[in-house]
């Protein structure tokens, strides 16, 4: 898709979702797997807002080689994998740290060899947000609402362990992540500060956590339809990619991770690839090792033709090229065997994000040839708050697969 072609699916006013609720549609994104009134009711430890369906986490609160085949462990220009000529993965203002040989990046570098030799510059948080800040408890540090773009929303917070981070010496595996709320729910308890199931997680599991807030659909001044929140997506991954010298981080071990319409932007993430201008980062400027698919949904057009409330909204029947762009922002679009390993966690209750999605997602990547997973967590609904089981075993599940392909603990 052309620049041109986004430029007309910019920020508009959207009329109200559907009000009626349906096995597949509920209104306003609200509950899991219950009334249209709302999400569960019972209380945890941290995910999203009661009657915040789609919000990061539960709604009950429960709680190789480098892009271009640069060096492996290296990350500035030239620092690993060799010459800056052939590509590495951070920016020219980090230096490398060394690293074994890329496929295409010449004999290992060592550090800073012949690349980027500036110092590394912290980032600084916007004083100025009113986004809430990731609060993952004691022993941990927070860096919030950092800007990774221009745009009010485009706000994230790196947690790290208080010994690690920029002033740590141990290299620590990375994760991404993107809360949900359907990618059009805007109150304060569905953004990214809601996510801390999955955040406090994959910090207990080693991980450095980039936790994203971006554009939604929401009708306001700062929100923007489909794409935008998919361009958000891919913008803050690069970020993250040219911040790791920084918060010493492993490029080897970078995941992506989700909840619900955060799947998706986590499942494009680790999936796209550049033949779709989605602009302006292409998804080859950094490289993802595995994705952790939280009941994110797989295809747009799939949740269009049902006329899903919350896509409807994300992605109006009046957008241009409306089928074009649905297509494009469908993980399963790009199902090939060279996708990072991938697993999709879901309720096997689930009926907000239809699990035929899941399934249909499995069989295309297992058609290929791709390494993936699919694991439907008993009796749970949309986000794994009920049972009590589920969220023991929805962890499970997700570090397993994370494990057994060599990524954190």
């Amino acid at each position: 898709m052309t620049r041109r072609l986004l430029a007309m699916v910019t920020c508009t006013v959207f009329a109200a979702a559907c009000s009626s609720a349906s096995s597949d549609s509920i209104p306003q994104e609200t509950g899991g797997a219950g009334p249209a009134t709302g999400g569960h009711s019972s209380g945890g430890s941290g995910g999203g807002a009661p009657g915040s369906d789609m919000t990061g986490g539960d709604t009950d609160r429960d709680g190789g080689g480098l892009p271009n085949d640069a060096g492996a462990a290296g990350a500035s220009s030239g620092g690993a994998g060799g010459n800056p000529s052939t590509g590495s993965g951070g920016t020219a203002a980090s230096a490398g740290r060394g690293g074994t040989a890329g496929h295409a990046g010449g004999s290992p570098g060592s550090a800073g060899a012949t690349g980027g030799t500036a110092p590394l510059v912290p980032p600084k948080s916007d004083p100025t947000s009113t986004l809430q800040v990731s609060s993952p408890g004691s022993g941990y540090q927070v860096e919030g609402n950092i800007p990774y773009g221009t745009h009010v929303m485009q706000r994230l917070d790196v947690i790290y362990p208080t010994s690690a981070g920029p002033k740590g010496s141990a290299l620590l595996p990375g994760v991404i992540m993107f809360h949900g709320g359907g990618w059009t729910d805007n109150k304060p308890a569905a953004l990214k500060a809601s996510m801390s199931s999955f955040f406090n997680r994959f910090l207990k599991h080693g991980f450095v956590v980039c936790n994203v807030e971006y554009r939604l659909a929401d009708g306001s001044s700062n929100g923007a339809i489909a794409p935008a929140a998919d361009q958000d997506a891919l913008l803050a991954a690069k970020w993250f990619w040219d911040h790791m010298d920084y918060y010493h981080v492993d490029r080897r071990q970078y995941v992506t991770t989700g909840a619900s319409a955060g799947g998706q932007l986590a499942l494009m993430v680790g999936m796209a690839t550049g033949a779709p201008d989605l602009g302006p980062t292409n998804p080859t400027d950094f490289q993802i090792a595995a994705i952790v698919n939280g009941y994110g949904p797989a295809d747009v057009t799939d949740l269009l033709a049902r006329k899903v409330s919350f896509a409807v909204q994300w992605l109006p029947a009046s957008t241009p090229n409306r089928d074009a762009i649905a297509r494009e922002v469908s993980p399963i679009t790009y199902a090939r065997r060279t996708i990072p390993p991938l697993i999709t966690v879901q309720g096997a209750n689930d009926t907000t994000v239809p699990t035929n999605e899941a399934r249909a997602l499995h069989d295309a990547l297992d058609a290929v040839g791709a390494d993936n997973a699919l694991h439907f967590v008993p009796g749970a609904a949309h986000g794994f708050s009920t049972p009590a089981s589920a969220w023991p075993d929805a962890e499970s599940a997700m570090f397993t697969f994370l494990t057994q392909h060599g990524l954190g603990k």
